[in-house]
């Protein structure tokens, strides 16, 4: 541990030619820098000493000549030879920083018991303990030391004398007497525990100011006339000894919960051995993820210090694997045990009872659609400053995913996505190729296009923050749908990647059974899906993954998006809004001006504290929010029962209304292009051949039926052709007839003298554009019937109506623009046909009223095809009833709100069921771990 300077002493019979090393076998004598463990007492029985500050020594070391060659190889380089390699040293600060974060490391776990005890003879802290310190020094100790140390309580401050020894430790006595000591050693300063506590719950719920709280108590106290010595004589050392008096609360219930997990897995174990017991003893099989980072209840000291991350051949600001990535979250989720897992790990099962907590069958699924609904979120306003790391303290059970595993997975998708050809394609190329539907995906490219256009998130390369000045640019979380946080991951890019988003789905995965199915609530929720199919992310989870986009950001989404994407038309996920994390984000948004500044692991640290703090307040109110859920599911269902009832059309009718609409509204849509004209006369041209080799093919098989010097088999096999020969004949008439009719142009038409034909291309690029603005507009209309709905609106559903407001209006001029462009194309037309220069009998079609585009009236000119279709003239088909009919418009937005409803009460009574079945499992391992203490 720490710097080692070897300096090389050769011997006067040495030759001594330059730096020249000594080739004799007379001895070499070495002098090594080192630090001592074990004060100035220790002795080396290898050679005298020489001790210098701060815990250092030279060490004097003779090597024979027979070993001085290999002497000299290991020790280093000679003096004013150039050094092999720089050495670094950290600063002074550092170091003393590293020796006191080790020390800690050591101590905590003995000062668990202690704390126990103290619990339990105050009754939580309730009463006082009386101060029990050593007196006398000890005789069988060799190091002891009389310690003077200031007390500080809440309307105290006195001085107190103890004896320290290895035997009876200053901080072993201090909480024994109901105070924590600022130092793990040779304390000056001891806190009353119970002040420690308050500030420790008071922190949790403000930003951490340890100037403001430690000013005002020492104010507090010189006003009741204690004098307090120095210019700054509380902060420092109170805010250590809060620092480590949060890591021996966090390390004790870590504790705690091993010993409960030990006793679960007894439980159980009883259970899977012998014949059902008792139904005070009906666990679930196998709960594989308990939290086993204390191995026994006899060593609790020993597993403890593992708990903290303790490890000698821990390296000055390196990184160490947390008890529940290594011990715990390996156990949990089946890493290095073949058998499945029968139900979520303990590690989820701690963070949602309500979720995690309740029965998971495999054969006998509790819930219709997704087991699981969690949504993701991130924020950049959580950033960290680039600074040096403090030590490594780690909160035993923390949310935090490891920086290694971020990066295996970041590593992983940059190389499964092919970088070279991700931008070599010209827009120009994009644009004059139709639109289409991606494999594996429900809505078109030109509507994936768009929503990755409108969000930030979904361009992961495209900078969100400055990244300058930061090594940690944002949080982003994955919750469940109770808002209860799971996983959490820093993240480091500029911009929000999708690796992060994968990472934390995966972590999710590996600590859930192979059975059970994830509903993912995501922003760009499409865009995720679409990467997972085009580039194999998440291959082995998809088909247990259903993906959709929160409440709040879904009206930023194209109106096909929204279709097949949005929470309330999406099956499955009831009324749940997928913005949790929001609500998350808000509850720690006192805490960035402090995290920013903080050292890396003590803001990771204060972060995690926070999400517990988060979580148990959460549960306390769950029965609360499972009650109001309950209220407004019931409320809505009677609200939309009311309009199903008056529309008067069937449900079966709406139903099927609604998936003609669907299959419609998220069709790929045509695209303009300067060779679309071209494109329709080549394949008319093409068509035309065709036909000409089947008439061909028929008069060759008639001839063989007629032939009455044909062979027999000849005439079967004709006989048997002959039918498909002119099905065929007849399919490619009838595609003939209807390529030709969209151009104008009948059979005697040489359609070689049309390929280049400038009527034809803008012919085919307006029904192009007509066809887009008519979708445009149909998706316009959908999204402001939620603003059309009139009844009684809460907060939230205001808020969401001014966020769906402001989108729309967003992309009107867009719609406008096509109009516009569309009419343009319509007087070009009408030029032409006044030139002679259209087909004959070209009629010019009529131009859209940009005034009243947005009225979507039945009989407007936006639904008729004059001059675009020739086949039958005008099209008189009207709309289809779930666009032109309001009252079945209605009747569908109702249906589809009660079945979320009823999915909503689903999901509610399972969530009841399992909060049941979790506090009752929970009360019974307590019972049994206190009757196997002896304390019940």
């Amino acid at each position: 541990m720490g710097v080692r300077t070897r300096l090389r002493v050769l011997d006067s019979t040495a030759s001594n030619s330059g730096h020249n090393i000594p080739s004799t076998s007379g001895p070499t004598v070495t002098v090594r820098e080192t630090f001592l463990r074990g004060g100035r007492g220790v002795h080396d029985v290898e050679a005298p000493q020489v001790h210098l500050s701060h815990g250092r020594a030279l060490v004097q070391e003779t090597v024979s000549g027979s070993s001085s060659q290999a002497a000299i190889s290991q020790v280093g380089a000679v003096i004013d030879s150039a050094p092999p390699e720089a050495i670094v040293s950290p600063s002074k600060h550092a170091y003393k920083r590293q020796r006191t974060f080790e020390r800690w490391q050591r101590l905590l776990p003995a000062l668990i018991k202690p704390y126990m005890d103290l619990l339990s003879d105050t009754q939580s802290l309730r009463n006082m303990m009386p101060m029990e310190f050593a007196s006398e020094c000890c005789e069988c100790c060799r190091y002891a030391r009389l310690l003077t140390i200031d007390v500080v309580r809440f309307n105290k401050f006195e001085r107190i004398s103890l004896w320290a020894s290895d035997c009876r430790p200053a901080a072993q006595q201090l909480i024994s007497s109901g105070l924590f000591p600022c130092a793990p050693v040779h304390p000056t300063l001891a806190v009353d525990i119970r002040m420690l506590d308050f500030v420790t719950r008071l922190f949790l719920r403000v930003s951490p100011n340890f100037t403001a709280w430690c000013g005002a108590l020492e104010d507090f106290l010189r006003s009741q006339g204690y004098k307090l010595v120095g210019q700054d004589p509380l902060r420092r050392r109170f805010g250590n000894a809060l620092q480590w008096f949060d890591s021996l609360q966090d390390a004790t219930n870590i504790h705690i919960k091993s010993i409960l997990g030990n006793t679960r897995e007894q439980i159980c174990a009883e259970a899977l051995r012998g014949p059902p017991g008792p139904p005070t003893r009906t666990l679930e099989d196998n709960p594989t993820g308990t939290e086993d980072t204390i191995s026994s209840e006899s060593a609790p000291v020993q597993n403890a210090s593992v708990d903290m991350g303790n490890t000698d051949e821990t390296e000055f600001g390196g990184h160490r694997k947390r008890p529940h990535d290594s011990d715990q979250t390996d156990h949990a989720h089946g890493e290095g045990d073949e058998r499945p897992l029968n139900r979520p790990s303990e590690y989820l099962r701690a963070r949602c009872p309500v979720c995690f907590g309740g029965k998971f069958d495999r054969e006998n699924k509790r819930l219709t659609w997704s087991d699981v609904i969690v949504c993701l979120d991130a924020n950049f306003t959580q950033r960290h400053r680039t600074s040096k790391r403090d030590p490594g303290r780690k909160h035993p059970d923390s949310f935090f995913l490891d920086e290694e595993e971020v990066e295996e997975v970041e590593r992983r998708v940059d190389s499964l996505r092919d970088k070279p050809s991700a931008k070599k394609k010209a827009k120009t190329s994009e644009s004059q190729e139709d639109d289409r539907m991606e494999p594996g995906m429900r809505v078109s490219k030109a509507v994936l296009d768009g929503c990755g256009s409108s969000f930030t998130a979904a361009q992961e390369f495209v900078s969100k923050v400055v990244a300058s000045g930061y090594d940690v640019t944002g949080l982003m979380a994955i919750l469940c749908r109770h808002n209860r946080p799971l996983f959490v991951v820093n993240m480091t890019t500029p911009g929000e990647r999708q690796h992060y988003a994968i990472a934390l789905v995966e972590k999710l995965f590996k600590h859930l059974p192979d059975f059970v199915e994830v509903g993912l609530l995501y922003d760009v929720g499409c865009q995720l899906e679409r990467s997972c199919f085009k580039w194999d992310f998440l291959s082995e989870y998809l088909d247990r993954l259903t993906f959709a986009i929160s409440v709040f950001h879904a009206f930023g989404h194209q109106w096909a998006c929204q279709v097949i994407y949005h929470p309330r038309k999406c099956v499955g996920f009831g009324l749940s809004d997928g913005e949790g994390a929001e609500r998350l984000w808000n509850s720690i948004q006192r805490l960035i001006a402090y995290t920013r500044v903080a050292g890396y692991h003590l803001r990771m640290y204060t972060l995690d504290s926070r999400l517990h703090f988060v979580n148990e307040e959460s549960l306390l109110r769950m029965g609360a929010w499972i009650r109001r859920k309950i209220v407004l599911s019931n409320e809505k269902r009677s609200q939309n029962v009311k309009i199903l009832e008056s529309c008067g059309t069937d449900v079966a009718v709406l139903r099927e209304q609604w998936s003609e609409q669907v299959f419609t509204q998220t069709q790929p849509l045509p695209s303009q292009s300067k060779n679309k004209g071209k494109h329709a006369v080549e394949e008319c041209i093409r068509l035309r051949q065709a036909l000409g080799v089947l008439k061909k093919k028929m008069k060759v098989l008639e001839d063989t039926i007629t032939d009455k010097g044909a062979a027999m088999y000849e005439i079967a096999a004709a006989q048997v052709d002959l039918p498909k020969a002119v099905d065929d004949y007849n399919k490619a008439t009838d595609q003939l007839r209807k390529k030709e009719s969209l151009l104008g142009v009948d059979q005697k038409t040489q359609l070689r003298r049309l390929i280049d034909n400038a009527y034809i291309q803008k012919s085919a690029n307006a029904r192009a554009l007509k066809s887009r603005l008519r979708q445009r507009l149909q998706a316009r209309k959908f999204e402001l019937d939620r603003l059309e709905r009139c009844y009684r609106k809460k907060r939230n559903d205001e808020r969401l109506d001014e966020h769906t407001n402001n989108s729309i209006k967003r992309r009107d001029p867009g719609i406008q623009q096509l109009a516009q462009k569309y009419n343009k194309l319509v007087g070009e037309m009408r030029d032409l046909i006044i030139l002679k220069k259209a087909p004959k009998h070209a009629v010019a079609p009529d131009v859209i009223d940009t005034k009243i585009l947005f009225n979507l009236d039945v009989d407007d000119a936006i639904w008729q095809d004059i001059g675009l279709s020739y086949d039958e003239g005008p099209s008189e088909a009207p709309p289809p009833p779930w666009l032109a009919d309001e009252n079945v418009r209605k009747g569908i937005q109702s249906m589809l709100e009660v079945d979320r409803c009823d999915e909503e009460d689903e999901r509610l009574s399972v969530e009841i069921a399992s909060l049941r079945e979790w506090f009752k499992e929970e009360w019974e391992v307590l019972l049994e771990t206190m009757k196997a203490a002896g304390t019940w």
